[in-house]
């Protein structure tokens, strides 16, 4: 024999206050069948409406057993109840449960989920909605609805869902007669082969077509009778198709979440746009956080023993010789590098460089030719003293673009003045500046750079004579403040000293007349020794830690001192002004227009002299670097082993070394107070965008106690919260990018906000992303945290605008 549809034996339901303990319904036995019609009564809380609420599942019971199709149901858990509602059971309330929100087409087609192809449910929603008369109100919204309208939207969902019982709740209460009479004449018309429940009022109202009358008094069935047959229902046909996979079904299951999510995101605009508000404020607090703590990278960079180029190899021969141009260029051609630089210690070089109040936290570093850049303002160098500057767009205000004027530049390395003849302008500010030279210019600067370290080690003994004084000599010393003009001629260079008038005016005396410039013989002597820091090599071929060490007198032994006359040379001295008594105000104005000297003791060389001095002092006798350089750092690390099989140490200038103790110290806490105040600012846009949001969300909290009434799988609906809350991300996501176009390309702010990488872009997106999923998490968990009844009782029909 077969099993009832439905089969309820001796159900019992208990509901628990703080104050007290009431029955909801006790001892209830009953069978159901399809293609019953069953109408039952009784007077307000005699348990008519607890007993639809057991039979679908969104309520639970505690005595006796509610078999479906003879099984068992006590052992059901919510997803289970879930399952159960989505297989079984539409459910028609008496105040509705419309989702508001939603137009008549949108409540309908939430009932049609289960088909795959749109276009069929588009159809068959529409049939249903022309089924109940709502043709004319397909694009309303429910909260547009009449009573009656809504009502019959109700019918045509459940209608949809074409689940084999339907239960009613009042579903004529709020209905005048003849919108009463329609409604059951339609629910009479689908119990054909279904079973129909209807908990009403007045039976006179449902007795032309019951099948059944069931009448519940105090909570227990006072009366069930048969009113007349019920029609025969046919076998239902066995289908062919094969059930679906669990893939295929997961799949369809995330269609729909994300459809139904984005049903959910247009459908309420008011509580959309907060949203989104709220998403974007929080977007931008944590772009700017980001931003204004960047310095928190450093805890994660590494220091490199040299500054990285890509593909630079830095090299020394191993037994601590001096490569010659020759020699590197013969070893880049057999390595097969693409270019080569020997004398390579300005790559390691920086200079902090103040242009405009407003920009001095800059460091620069140096490169050359000038021309390989793409200028937006001014022309390329002509001269070796003419640099241009390729700077964050924040120079604009300084610089300028239209009628860029060119600039001279402060003293560079204490020793050479320079002209800023072109600009290139990018946007990213944490880049290092570059000034760029010609290649004759950077080969100055590079000798600029390195003697300028040393010149404190350096000092120069003058002495004046003249042929017609025999046997008189007049000296003088001075510490190396040494100069270069690219103004004097090449090969020449001047002396500046407070005592040189009074010679000059002695010699003068001495004679008995003015004295020739041409016959005052200047000789000069440069003295000293070079320090230069050279990373130790190991006999495995590496440098050690990247710990500096001083060596004393490279190339002539420790300690040795360079003497380098200046005899050469020719010493170029305007004499006429001090034949007028003031020699050394005369030398002062013209240096120190020139160079920018504010010094009484000076030496003025061209850049020549310095050139010549460090080629034959210096690099040719103890300078035992360069760089090769190849089309990448993997391409220079694979020439490592083969460098090292002819003679030399080689080392990517990406190479990194251990910092030292107190330098690893005042990074990391500087980096990770800045890591801390970031974490901060999450954790507080977290529970900001979680207070505000929580009580609008709670707004929607009625319509999924609907969707959950109607069997919708709950992995449905959670995706959908998930996308809802994601796609309010898409608003916030292009206001700050936006924003941060605007920022980085506004000179003022590009200034103060710094650059912010594809890296942290991308931690950003996981930021927001983590914020948006983790909302969307306590949002779910509050409304399947309680049961469908309680959420529909408190949420009192779904949400209203």
């Amino acid at each position: 024999m077969q099993a009832p549809l439905l089969e309820l034996k001796g159900i019992g339901k208990i509901y628990v206050s703080d104050s007290n303990v009431s029955v909801g319904i006790r001892g209830v036995n009953l069978a159901f069948n399809a293609g019953e019609f069953v109408a039952v009564t009784g007077k307000s809380g005699s348990g008519k409406s607890t007993l639809l609420n057991v039979i679908s599942g969104m309520d639970t019971y505690e005595e006796g057993e509610l078999l479906v199709e003879g099984e068992p149901t006590s052992h059901y858990m919510q997803k289970d109840w879930e399952e159960y509602r989505k297989q079984y059971i539409s459910f028609i309330f008496q105040d509705y449960n419309i989702i508001e929100s939603f137009t008549v087409l949108q409540n309908v087609e939430l009932a049609l989920m289960n088909m795959e192809n749109p276009r069929e449910r588009r159809a068959r929603a529409l049939e249903l909605i022309r089924r109940v008369g709502l043709e004319k109100h397909v694009n309303h919204k429910g909260s547009r609805l009449s009573g009656g309208q809504k009502q019959r939207t109700v019918i045509a969902r459940a209608l949809a869902k074409d689940s084999p019982i339907i239960l009613a709740d009042e579903p004529t209460g709020n209905l005048d007669s003849q919108s009463s009479k329609e409604i059951i004449e339609l629910l009479r018309e689908v119990s054909a082969d279904k079973l129909v429940i209807v908990v009403t009022h007045n039976f006179e109202e449902v007795e032309a077509h019951a099948t059944r009358h069931i009448r519940v008094y105090d909570g227990a069935v006072e009366v069930d009778h048969n009113v007349r047959p019920a029609a025969p229902v046919p076998a239902a046909a066995v289908s062919s198709a094969p059930p679906p996979t669990a893939a295929r079904k997961a799949a369809h299951h995330v269609r729909n979440g994300f459809l139904l999510g984005r049903v959910r995101f247009t459908a309420m605009p008011k509580l959309t746009v907060f949203l989104c508000l709220l998403m974007t404020v929080t977007s931008l607090v944590v772009f700017f956080m980001t931003s204004l703590t960047y310095d928190s990278r450093d805890l994660f960079k590494d220091k490199t023993m040299f500054t990285h180029v890509d593909g630079r190899l830095v090299i020394v021969r191993r037994d601590g010789g001096i490569i010659t141009d020759e020699e590197l260029a013969a070893l880049s051609e057999e390595v097969g590098a693409t270019d080569f630089l020997h004398y390579d210690s300005m790559l390691d070089e920086s200079i902090r460089l103040t242009i405009g109040a407003d920009y001095d936290r800059y460091q620069f570093s140096f490169g050359y030719p000038a021309e390989d850049v793409k200028l937006d303002a001014g022309r390329y160098p002509a001269a070796n003293d003419e640099v241009i500057l390729e700077v964050p767009v924040s120079f604009k205000t300084y610089l300028g673009t239209e009628g860029f004027e060119e600039t001279r530049l402060p003293l560079l390395f204490n020793m050479a003045s320079y002209t800023v003849v072109g600009v290139r302008y990018y946007y990213d500010n944490t880049r290092t500046p570059r000034m760029l030279f010609t290649e004759e210019g950077y080969q100055i600067a590079s000798a600029l750079a390195f003697y300028s370290e040393q010149k404190s080690n350096f000092s120069y003994n003058i002495s004046l004579t003249h042929p017609e004084v025999e046997d008189y000599r007049y000296g003088l010393s001075m510490g190396g403040d040494t100069y270069v003009d690219f103004g004097l001629p090449e090969g020449t260079y001047f002396v500046n000293h407070s005592q040189m008038a009074e010679y000059v005016r002695s010699l003068c005396k001495m004679q008995g007349k003015p004295i020739d410039r041409d016959e005052v013989v200047i000789s000069t002597v440069m003295s000293g020794s070079f320090n230069r820091y050279q990373y130790e090599i190991f006999d495995e071929g590496l440098w050690s830690n990247g710990k500096a060490m001083d060596i004393g007198g490279i190339g002539y032994g420790d300690g040795e001192t360079v003497q380098y006359p200046l005899d050469k040379y020719s010493v170029v001295w305007d004499i006429s002004e001090a034949l007028k008594g003031d020699l050394e105000s005369a030398f002062y104005e013209k240096w120190s227009d020139t160079v920018g000297i504010a010094s009484s003791h000076f030496v003025v060389v061209s850049p020549d002299v310095l050139l010549d001095f460090m080629y034959e002092q210096y690099y040719t006798k103890a300078y035992t670097q360069a760089s090769l350089f190849f089309d990448s750092d993997r391409e220079a690390r694979s020439r490592v082993e083969t460098l090292r099989d002819m003679g030399y140490t080689a080392v990517a200038s990406g190479e990194t070394v251990e910092p030292e103790v107190l330098e690893l110290l005042e990074r990391n806490i500087s980096a990770g107070m800045n890591a801390f105040l970031w974490f901060i600012t999450i954790g507080f846009s977290t529970i900001f965008l979680h207070l505000c949001s929580s009580r609008a969300m709670n707004a929607t909290k009625g319509d999924v106690a609907i969707m959950r009434s109607m069997g919708i799988p709950t992995v449905v609906v959670r995706i959908s919260i998930y996308v809802q809350t994601l796609i309010s991300l898409i608003p916030a996501v292009i206001v700050t990018t936006i924003t941060a176009i605007v920022i980085y390309t506004v000179p003022t702010t590009n200034y103060k906000f710094p650059f912010l990488h594809a890296g942290d872009y991308a931690i950003l997106a996981v930021v927001l992303l983590a914020i948006a999923i983790n909302l969307s998490r306590k949002y779910v968990k509050r409304m399947f945290g309680e049961s469908v009844k309680k959420t529909l009782r408190f949420a009192k029909g779904g949400a209203k605008e």
